[in-house]
């Protein structure tokens, strides 16, 4: 998985949140142990502020921003997880709709996006999300496209890049994409969430 970014300010504000916490935690064990008299061996200190910032930081990046998302705390939306869908290219003029699965993988600070197609496979390398436009909000990444070997003999790696927009009530992704100098292939997308 590689890092996002996110037009929100969230990041920062978490961040202080879990470090307000992680003191927070820190205090009240300190207070726990004296309280119960007792007395930690000389080469272990106390449980510290960053051993909490980082349990609280690992909880938060994997599971927490998922609930608080769903209350409306967090405006990261969720998109991990299997869309199933199809893309038309422009390779043959649009004129067939070629099957296509999408799984992506997501924590609230990173991304990994798998496109799957009977001829290739395609990995992000970098990934944005835009969550301040009127329309919903878009997922932008670039990628690398990897041929499979049985594929047309016209296929071969390249790069390009996909905008998504994401309807969190329909959960479908709906977009574009556009593909490097050599390919110079441009096609659209259309996936829905798998129960």
């Amino acid at each position: 998985m590689h890092p996002y970014s996110i037009d929100t300010k969230e990041r920062r504000n978490i961040y202080f949140v879990l470090a307000i916490i992680s003191i927070i935690l820190s205090w009240i064990l300190n207070r726990i142990l004296l309280n119960c008299n007792v007395e930690l061996p000389w080469w272990a200190e106390s449980p510290s502020v960053l051993l909490f910032y980082s349990l609280t930081y690992t909880v938060f990046n994997k599971w927490g921003w998922k609930i608080f998302n769903k209350i409306g705390l967090i405006k990261t939306p969720n998109i991990s997880g299997n869309w199933t869908g199809h893309l038309q290219t422009s390779f043959d003029e649009h004129s067939s709709e070629i099957e296509a699965n999408l799984t992506i993988f997501q924590n609230w600070t990173k991304i990994k996006i798998i496109l799957k197609t009977e001829e290739s496979t395609s990995r992000s390398e970098t990934a944005s999300i835009i969550t301040d436009v009127p329309e919903g909000k878009y997922l932008n990444y670039q990628y690398i496209n990897e041929p499979k070997s049985y594929s047309a003999n016209t296929m071969h790696i390249h790069r390009g890049t996909t905008r998504l927009l994401y309807d969190d009530n329909e959960e479908s992704l709906i977009g574009e994409y556009f593909t490097g100098r050599d390919r110079q292939n441009f096609g659209s997308f259309n996936f829905s969430k798998d129960a």
